[in-house]
């Protein structure tokens, strides 16, 4: 199963953080009574409030549709607080893109699925308490010549990461017609990306000799890990995670 995947990023109007939060805990409070088919739903704040982020993912265009229905509306409330640009992936029709961008304006789409993890439909359930879950998205731009050199490594990186990393529950990579690439990663928790980091870091280091990268690491992390996500190496952080159903 190819899912839908959005990756929204959202600038915050100045000001108005707290208003912005109230409209986004909103969203997330109208699709709890029935989250059939949305895999995750995760909404992240940058430390100084100005930047927000959502991944969201949907077993099929149903599935997204009954997540529209059931905010009913709710997102011209996020919408009156902050813009919004949204990046689709995976296996998104046209008519889904088309509908958001007469919602939203401008709407890019990333390119199919090449590899990935998250292939089983989700029924619905109850979000879980006291969720540790840590996100990433990595964008890559392979240097000239070597896109075919690159894509091998990111193959043989998600190999290794479903042989080795059990607590790495999406590592979903997605290629435009260019070679260019967008990665999302989804731990269970801080530990599991640790294991994960050791695991692929690799072939991770070779990916980086033959491509350019910048990275956004979500959720909270203890100062070990924290401290070995320097800007200087093109990570950027989204340390509050607002609320998911993941």
């Amino acid at each position: 199963m190819e899912k839908i995947y959005g990756f929204v990023s959202i600038t915050v109007h100045e000001g108005r953080t707290d208003a912005f939060v109230t409209a986004a805990r909103a969203c997330h409070e109208a699709i709890l009574p029935d989250i059939t088919g949305t895999h995750y739903y995760e909404w992240y704040l940058s430390a100084d409030g100005q930047q927000a982020y959502v991944i969201e993912v949907y077993d099929d265009p149903p599935a997204m549709a009954l997540h529209g229905k059931m905010l009913d509306g709710r997102v011209s409330g996020v919408m009156e607080q902050a813009d919004l640009r949204i990046s689709f992936a995976g296996d998104v029709p046209d008519a889904v893109r088309e509908r958001m961008r007469l919602k939203l304006g401008t709407v890019d789409y990333v390119g199919p699925r090449a590899f990935g993890r998250m292939n089983e439909p989700v029924p619905h359930r109850v979000p879980p308490a006291g969720d540790e879950r840590v996100c990433a998205l990595a964008w890559f731009r392979p240097h000239a010549g070597k896109a075919e050199a690159f894509r091998e490594l990111a193959r043989q990186s998600h190999e290794r990461a479903c042989e080795r990393d059990p607590g790495t529950l999406g590592y979903e990579w997605f290629f435009d017609p260019d070679g260019n690439c967008v990665a999302l990663d989804v731990y269970r928790d801080p530990d599991a990306m640790l294991a994960h980091m050791g695991n692929c870091g690799p072939v991770m280091g070779q990916i980086l000799q033959v491509a350019d990268s910048r990275t956004i690491v979500f959720g909270a992390l203890p100062p070990q890990i924290e401290g070995r996500l320097r800007p200087e190496l093109g990570i950027t952080r989204f340390p509050r995670r607002l609320h998911g159903i993941g």
